[in-house]
């Protein structure tokens, strides 16, 4: 919905929304409107946005946007890693609300140890005293979002390198990333026909100590680096969309529509 406000000028779906679930005209500005929801579902449905906003708003306040990086979804294996944090390491979060279900979460942790430094579930309180027991003695993390969403680690994630998989590594990256790995490793790109790039890559890559790697590509993913951090960091950027605003990474002119589209009432403008 966000990426159709500011990128399409398409405020349809808000509209329709916002009169279908609030009273629009009491609320001065669009913003108004978030700020009310996001606290409703803090108190009454604490979905994943609520835990990865909580979440990207404890890494962006311990961490300089300068040297950190905060992946949404990235494709690990078989997986897709709710959040994945690079700077001098590699750490995902696995978010598991307590509307979820944990059926696939065994095999989720497994694809991300296959790549991460370092490996949490963040979760309830209740679900986590049930992971607490499942994993006792394992090198995965638990970070619970307490009644006050508030997070707090309450096991710490230990290093995962003595289970690094190559091949799971080395299909993270894009095309032009591998490439650039090669030329930087062996000085050259190999001549051979476009469908046989993938694999002579593959091949020359897979001879690198795995522990080097996994630097390497973790190295090469940062450089996926955000627009406009300061602006992600801004007082000026609510709280509320943080998680929206990194996902999404506006430029700078994309934030300046975000904030005048959060200064009006979008309903009271349409009807005027």
């Amino acid at each position: 919905m966000f990426q159709k406000i500011v990128r399409e000028d398409d405020f349809v779906l808000f509209q329709k929304q916002t009169e279908k679930y609030f009273n629009a005209g009491s609320y001065s500005t669009n913003l108004d409107i978030i700020k009310s929801l996001y606290k409703s579902l803090q108190k009454q449905y604490r979905c994943e946005y609520v835990y990865k906003n909580n979440l990207v708003l404890k890494l962006i306040k311990e961490h300089s946007l300068k040297t950190t990086l905060i992946l949404n979804e990235l494709k690990v294996g078989a997986s897709k890693a709710d959040l994945v944090m690079l700077n001098g390491a590699v750490r995902v979060f696995e978010i598991k609300t307590e509307l979820d279900d944990f059926s696939k979460l065994s095999k989720q942790l497994n694809d991300y140890q296959k790549f991460a430094d370092g490996v949490s579930i963040v979760t309830d309180v209740k679900n986590a005293e049930k992971l607490k027991i499942e994993y006792p003695d394992t090198n995965i993390g638990i970070i619970v979002l307490d009644a006050k969403n508030k997070l707090q680690t309450i096991k710490e994630a230990d290093s995962n390198t003595s289970l690094f998989d190559f091949d799971t590594i080395f299909k993270i990256l894009r095309k032009q990333e591998y490439l650039d790995l090669v030329a930087d490793n062996f000085g050259f790109i190999p001549d051979v026909p476009n469908t046989q790039i993938f694999r002579a890559c593959y091949e020359l890559l897979a001879s690198k100590d795995i522990v080097d790697f996994q630097k390497q590509v973790l190295n090469k993913l940062k450089e996926r680096k955000l627009l406009k951090p300061d602006y992600l960091k801004s007082s000026n950027t609510p709280k509320e969309l943080k998680h929206i605003c990194n996902s999404l990474d506006f430029n700078e002119h994309e934030y300046h529509k975000l904030y005048n589209f959060l200064a009006t009432n979008i309903v009271c403008t349409n009807r005027i």
